[in-house]
């Protein structure tokens, strides 16, 4: 990726675009050119000698392709737009953007395919498709990555597409991505409206990784990502890192100076930032608390004028799981739109107004989620200072929509009715309905305890059925309703009271396990868990083990367990937005998956009344003999 825009909402300022190339919005042209051409000559003081060739191993491919690319760049920006335009359009490329844009748009391409005729002596093909005649499935198989490639119409680093290539991916993006990937490359607002396991995380993550690729070390950017729990922070952050160049992703589990590097706790100067980290990933809450502090970090973690330096310097923030972040059936009434901090708003709302309002709305906000209605549209442009319509548009991939021709606006009625996403087909959505036992003295419903025997039983049931059909290991994640009634402890003691097999675990704990060792080991903690390496997928063709994770509804918001067999929920949950998030936790990139949902016999009539809701079909749950 050659670079991102900088701008907020196309619709309302479409035409002040500027280039995130640009060190800063206030820098003159003849700045920003002079800052240009000092990094063009550090990186080529760093270049060595073709005679060394120790030296030479130490420069990272991707820095030399950027020597080369800064040169020809400064070639092209000195002649005339129209003839920059002529020239893509005789290679079939894009001719919309500023001269800048198409210098670099330019210089890109002919170095991508400089490079591919001095590896391999294939031409480069159209943009957006493989840029190379290797098979990815015949590379994979021998190791080989193809290179240079580009994804979803932009080119990868070397990092990218190895990551990819290794956990396969690399061959075609998911929908989301290919609609999503150039979007984000313009510089465009832009809400993501995907199913669960489609590929959000990478949709929203490659971009900005592959900019910093090409970026300047001292350019003044930093890209926010926001989730709803420590958890889906760690897992993201561990996505980011494996895509990112080496030390430019920062995981917060606690409050902390946004401003100071995370691994060496050394304040930034503000003519010092090279090796700063440059993307920031946490909870919307801990983001908050680390700008404004609260009653326990009452001056603040990061003092008000760097908190001010960083929030002008945001120039992507992503919102993922924006529905739980901005909750719109929270008090988001009138009284409070006046004021510039909210004592009741959300964490997110704070951290997306601060955005705008310190970057003059110029900054680009990404958003996520596998539910999206017209009440979070509205919240999201309102946290924004945006009318309604000129909110960041909705993405949603048309396989997600087939047979489908309502708008965008009609996707999601006030009552649900209808919805262009819905849960994988790859997913069997079953009932275990528990009748009470009349000898508790219970004529009404069944007991949490009832409950939790019935899901034991279902358990065991899933996994006698896995070892007939000779399937290695099951996994299996137990999902307690939030008004189950009994802890998470409680019920991993009962469990194993029981001798449950596989034996119980918290997910939460395991995802914590000595947290106090730092963020990278979080993130090395959560690969470890989920069973996944580098980008969500396995690596390798190694089975994972047995297991059985039990957590509550809240958490479970995004998370990737690779190769989970099965959900089995206890309790109803909120409602049909909630079920689609623990149901989406299986059946992940087009893989089946199983979902058992025990629940009292009068709670089940309630499921029932969401099929049409959901476009998904409940069945009975009957135990094999």
């Amino acid at each position: 990726m050659a670079f991102i825009p900088f701008s907020a909402t196309p619709k309302s300022i479409s035409t002040t675009r500027t280039i995130l190339h640009s060190v800063s919005p206030d820098l003159s042209a003849e700045e920003a050119l002079a800052r240009t051409k000092a990094h063009l000559v550090k990186l080529q003081r760093r270049q060595p000698s073709t005679d060394n060739n120790n030296e030479n191993n130490k420069l990272h491919p991707q820095q030399r392709q950027s020597i080369a690319q800064e040169t020809l760049y400064q070639e092209y920006i000195l002649q005339s737009a129209n003839s920059l335009k002529q020239e893509l359009q005789s290679l079939r490329l894009n001719t919309k953007g500023r001269k800048p844009d198409l210098a670099r748009r330019l210089a890109q391409y002919k170095i991508l395919k400089d490079t591919q005729k001095e590896d391999n002596g294939v031409d480069v093909v159209e943009q957006g498709s493989l840029v190379t005649d290797h098979d990815t499935d015949s590379a994979a198989t021998t190791g080989d990555v193809p290179y240079p490639v580009s994804f979803a119409g932009i080119p990868l680093s070397r990092t990218a597409a190895t990551a990819l290539h290794q956990a396969g991916f690399l061959k075609q993006p998911s929908p989301i991505q290919a609609a999503a990937i150039p979007a984000m490359d313009q510089g465009e607002s832009i809400l993501l409206h995907a199913p669960t396991g489609s590929g959000k995380t990478i949709a929203y993550v490659l971009p900005i990784t592959e900019f910093l690729w090409q970026s300047d070390p001292q350019s003044d950017f930093f890209a926010v990502i926001a989730t709803p729990t420590r958890e889906l922070a760690a897992q993201v952050a561990g996505v980011a890192s494996t895509l990112a160049p080496p030390g430019s992703v920062r995981l917060l589990s606690h409050p902390s100076n946004l401003m100071k590097n995370g691994s060496k706790d050394q304040k930034v100067r503000n003519d010092d930032t090279e090796g700063m980290p440059r993307i920031i990933v946490g909870t919307a809450k801990t983001i908050v608390h680390s700008l404004y502090g609260n009653e326990d970090f009452p001056s603040s973690p990061t003092p008000k004028p760097l908190a001010m330096q960083f929030l002008k310097s945001v120039r992507v923030l992503v919102l993922d799981e924006v529905d739980r972040l901005l909750a719109t059936n929270s008090n988001s009434n009138s009284k409070k739109r006046g004021n510039s901090q909210h004592e009741h708003e959300k964490p997110a709302a704070i951290l997306a107004a601060a955005v705008a309002r310190h970057t003059l709305g110029q900054s680009q906000v990404v958003a996520a989620s596998a539910t999206v209605g017209r009440p979070l549209k509205r919240e999201l442009a309102r946290v924004l200072g945006l009318p309604p319509p000129q909110g960041p548009r909705v993405i949603v991939a048309q396989s997600t929509i087939a047979g489908s021709n309502k708008d965008e606006e009609d996707a999601t009625t006030p009552t649900g009715s209808s919805r262009l996403v819905t849960i994988p087909d790859t997913v069997e959505h079953y009932i275990s309905a528990v009748t009470p036992n009349e000898e508790d003295g219970n004529h009404d419903t069944a007991s949490s305890g009832q409950l939790l025997i019935q899901a034991y039983q279902v358990i065991q049931d899933i996994v006698a059925t896995a070892a007939k059909s000779k399937q290695q290991s099951t996994r299996i994640l137990l999902v307690l309703a939030r008004g189950f009634g009994i802890s998470t402890q409680q019920v991993i003691g009962a469990l194993k009271h029981f001798n449950c097999q596989p034996e119980p675990q918290s997910l939460l704990d395991a995802l914590h396990e000595n947290a106090l060792e730092g963020t990278d080991h979080m993130m090395q903690v959560h690969r470890k868990v989920s069973g996944a390496t580098g980008v969500g997928q396995k690596s390798t063709s190694v089975a994972v083990e047995e297991s059985l994770w039990v957590t509550g509804e809240d958490t479970v918001r995004g998370l990737h367990l690779d190769g989970l067999d099965a959900v089995v929920l206890v309790g109803r949950p909120k409602g049909p937005d909630e079920y689609t998030h623990i149901a989406g936790r299986t059946g992940r990139a087009g893989k089946s998956g199983t979902v058992v949902a025990v629940v009292a016999d009068t709670q089940a009539p309630l499921l029932r009344a969401w099929e049409t809701m959901l476009q998904m079909e409940w069945k009975d749950y009957e135990t094999t003999d």
